[in-house]
């Protein structure tokens, strides 16, 4: 079996976001988005605001997609196998390095080897 990447690649997706994650393999399968809300039950336009980026991934949609399209619901979230930190989840890991650090100290060696 192909690795995920691949198979993005080969349905003609490049770097994705989950939400064109969506779009290139419901197209891959060629249906459309009438036949996607058939099997999911979600709404045509929601399915094309999730497609735009209008409604963020969840983990719920992930799932759901997942079922749909024959695949783990990572390939949703973490789409070419990335786990991209937002803003608000890099200023939550640069307040918990401290206590990591005081918990396990190598890792405070390890950043510095890895810098």
């Amino acid at each position: 079996m192909p690795s995920f990447k691949k198979l993005l690649q080969e349905l003609g997706a490049s770097e994705a976001t989950p939400n064109e994650t969506v779009r290139t393999f419901r197209k891959g399968l060629g249906m459309t988005l009438k036949e996607v809300e058939e099997v999911t039950g979600i709404r045509e336009s929601h399915l094309s605001a999730i497609e735009n980026g209008k409604i963020e991934m969840t983990q719920h949609y992930a799932e759901v997609f997942a079922v749909t399209f024959a695949l783990h619901p990572t390939a949703f979230l973490y789409p070419n196998g990335e786990f991209k930190k937002s803003r608000e989840l890099q200023a939550i890991e640069n307040k918990a390095k401290k206590y990591i650090v005081r918990a396990r100290p190598e890792m405070k060696s390890k950043k510095r080897r890895a810098v």
